[in-house]
């Protein structure tokens, strides 16, 4: 079972639909780590997603976030900066379990899940 941060309540990662919460411990460190790096508040747009959930909002099969290993986090200074902050971590050595990070428009996916060739995706 996952555990409270400083920063992040583990019922803020559960599925939106209100079935159940199969989050990580190492999404929350992950988040909780890179909310102390960006010293703003960062809001968890999703965290755990039942497969029926991830179906209706579009969510790729085999999704990460099915498999309680992922999160979409945002931030009042954009997307991009907290991808930035999240790479910053990552080059330092300083969120292992990090295994991929993508930008969209408005949040950052980010996911301790499988190993993918490329960590970082969508940043300049």
């Amino acid at each position: 079972m996952a555990n409270d941060t400083k920063n992040f309540k583990i019922n803020e990662f559960a599925c939106k639909c209100g079935c159940e919460n199969k989050i990580q411990q190492s999404v929350i460190d992950l988040c909780q780590a890179i909310r102390e790096r960006a010293g703003i508040p960062i809001r968890v747009n999703s965290g755990y997603r039942c497969a029926e959930h991830n179906a209706r909002v579009g969510g790729v099969k085999g999704s990460q976030h099915i498999q309680g290993v992922a999160a979409d986090i945002s931030c009042a200074r954009g997307a991009k900066y907290l991808w930035q902050v999240t790479r910053q971590l990552y080059n330092e050595g300083a969120i292992p379990t990090l295994q991929y990070c993508k930008l969209y428009k408005t949040w950052i996916h980010v996911d301790c899940g499988k190993k993918r060739k490329n960590v970082f995706d969508g940043g300049v």
